[in-house]
């Protein structure tokens, strides 16, 4: 049996002793955002190894590298790569037309977005190259760290697995919760934005 958990710690502390298993890691992981492998698969790796501060990072160098090529293929090569998603393609297309930070922003937290599919469509829509990038960083910190820390709890024994999936559950709630009330600010603004327009253009002009 190679998967007993000794196997994989021995494992796991061969990994660390390689001076370059992270630049290899980065690499692969930013590989694996362009081919649009699970990036989850990545971060929780990540944990296992390094733990969730030097994972994290590690996580955040890799990500944030996947997702500046695919930024750069979508502007290049163009609309071709969002029919790979089909139709979470076309409303990740429909979605960062016209898309800044803010937006951007809140489509990196939104559940259900493919990482690689909303990489690829900000590049397609020409969103800006600024916007994009401190979206991104900003946007992907929250879920790499949460996913590294529960991983190396779970690695190190310092979690039962049933309170680090609560933990992750909560975590995952209050990120919801911050999508939504921008959201919902954002939409009540826009509201009230068009009743002052209606108000405004229903006042009679005077002679």
């Amino acid at each position: 049996q190679l998967l007993t958990r000794e196997h994989i710690r021995a494992a796991v502390e061969q990994i660390r002793g390689v001076w370059y298993a992270p630049i290899l890691y980065i690499l692969l992981y930013a590989v694996g955002c362009v081919v649009a492998l699970p990036a989850s698969l990545f971060v929780i790796a990540a944990g296992f190894i390094w733990g969730w501060l030097l994972g994290g990072c590690y996580a955040m160098i890799g990500g944030t590298i996947g997702a500046v090529i695919s930024y750069f293929m979508g502007r290049f090569i163009g609309e071709g790569l969002l029919e790979r998603f089909g139709r979470v393609g076309r409303v990740v297309a429909k979605q960062v037309d016209h898309a800044g930070f803010k937006s951007l922003l809140i489509l990196r937290n939104i559940p259900g977005i493919p990482f690689a599919a909303l990489n690829y469509g900000a590049g397609v829509a020409g969103v800006r190259f600024r916007d994009y990038f401190f979206a991104t960083i900003i946007g992907i910190a929250p879920s790499k760290f949460v996913f590294t820390y529960c991983a190396d709890a779970l690695f190190n024994g310092s979690m039962s697995e049933g309170d680090a999936f609560k933990r992750l559950a909560i975590v995952c709630g209050l990120v919801v919760a911050m999508v939504v009330l921008p959201m919902a600010i954002k939409r009540f603004a826009a509201r009230k934005k068009a009743l002052v327009a209606e108000s405004s253009s229903a006042e009679p002009t005077e002679p």
